[in-house]
């Protein structure tokens, strides 16, 4: 079943969305409710995890960066802090 909602643009938002509508050949009406769908169908930011579309496409040479964060990170500002020095 379908249900009707009836919005108010500001005039400049409905503008933009008429230009884009146009140039996607398709209604201002489609053009929201294609928007309405995307939108419901993607994930909320509590489920989206950043780092997601990063797994599998990193590689590094230290293997232990869980184990010894702490160690790294230390060693690193030491290198910072001597190269300002």
């Amino acid at each position: 079943m379908s249900k009707t909602l009836e919005i108010q643009l500001p005039d400049e938002l409905e503008e933009q969305l008429l230009q884009r509508a146009k140039s996607m050949n398709i209604s201002l009406e489609s053009l929201v409710l294609q928007s309405l769908i995307q939108l419901a169908s993607s994930p909320t930011p509590d489920e989206f995890d950043p780092i997601s579309p990063l797994l599998g496409t990193l590689t590094a040479e230290v293997k232990d960066i869980g184990e010894h964060h702490d160690r790294y990170i230390g060693s690193a500002l030491q290198q910072e802090i001597a190269s300002a020095e």
